[in-house]
C-alpha cells in the first residue's frame, strides 16, 4: 500500500496504489513492557512495528508513540528509550512510500495557531498494519479542512479535528509558510478565520 496527502493534498492520507505490506501472523506478538510504560492506564494498543534499529512505533486510540532516546528510563539491563506521543489530531500529513512512514505534526504557538514541526521519517521494513492504521486514524480525525488566504501571500490550513474522548471539534490553523507564525498580525488574522469557521460549522449542525 502506498498513500500520501488527502483533501486536496492538505491533511491526512489516502491510499494510492499497492506495494508489499507484511501482516501479523494469527497470534500477534505482545508489546514489550518498556513501551507499555509509555501508555496511560486506559490507552489501548491498536498495532505496532519496529524500525531496523529496534525502536518501537506504537499506535493507540490517542496517537502514534515513537521512541525518544533523549528521555530514557531505567531498564533491566540497559536504559530503555522513553516514548513521545504524536497525537492524531496534531498530525498534519502522513506519507507511506516504500518502507518509510513520514509523519509531520504541528505544535501550538498560541491558542488555535499551530506551527509545523520537522517531519519524522521511520523506516519500517516489516510494518504489519501500522500504515493502514495511521491512515485511518488521521483521516477519521479530520472533520473540516480548508485552505484560506490571509493576505500578503500568506495562506493557512484551517482544520476542525475530532479528538479521542472529547466532545466537539478542536479547531486550529497551520500556516503553509512556517515563518508566518512569527507575525503577530497574521496570527490574529488566522485566529479570526478559525473562529469564523468554528461558528459557521456549529450553526450548520442540526439540532
Amino acid at each position: 500500500m502506498a498513500w500520501e496527502g488527502s483533501r486536496d493534498g492538505e491533511c491526512g492520507g489516502h491510499a494510492r496504489g499497492a506495494t508489499r505490506v507484511s501482516v501479523w501472523p494469527r497470534r500477534r506478538p505482545a508489546v514489550p513492557s518498556h513501551a507499555r510504560r509509555w501508555l496511560e492506564s486506559d490507552e489501548r494498543v491498536l498495532t505496532f512495528a519496529t524500525t531496523p534499529y529496534g525502536d518501537l512505533i506504537v499506535a493507540t486510540q490517542r496517537g502514534l508513540w515513537v521512541a525518544d532516546h533523549g528521555n530514557a528510563v531505567a531498564g533491566p539491563t540497559a536504559p530503555d528509550p522513553g516514548g513521545r506521543l504524536l497525537r492524531w489530531e496534531f498530525i498534519v500529513t502522513a506519507k507511506w512510500a516504500g518502507d518509510v512512514l513520514t509523519v509531520t505534526s504541528a505544535q501550538e504557538v498560541e491558542s488555535s495557531i499551530m506551527r509545523r514541526l520537522p517531519a519524522i521519517s521511520l523506516s519500517l521494513p516489516e510494518p504489519a498494519d501500522l500504515p493502514r492504521v495511521v491512515q485511518q486514524r488521521v483521516d477519521r480525525s479530520v472533520a473540516v479542512s480548508r485552505r484560506r488566504t490571509l493576505g500578503t501571500g500568506s495562506t493557512a490550513l484551517v482544520v476542525g479535528r475530532r479528538v479521542s474522548g472529547r466532545d466537539g471539534l478542536l479547531w486550529y490553523a497551520v500556516f503553509d509558510r512556517d515563518s508566518d507564525a512569527d507575525d503577530l498580525e497574521l496570527r490574529r488574522a488566522a485566529a479570526a478565520v478559525v473562529q469564523a469557521a468554528a461558528r459557521s460549522t456549529t450553526r450548520a449542525e442540526p439540532e
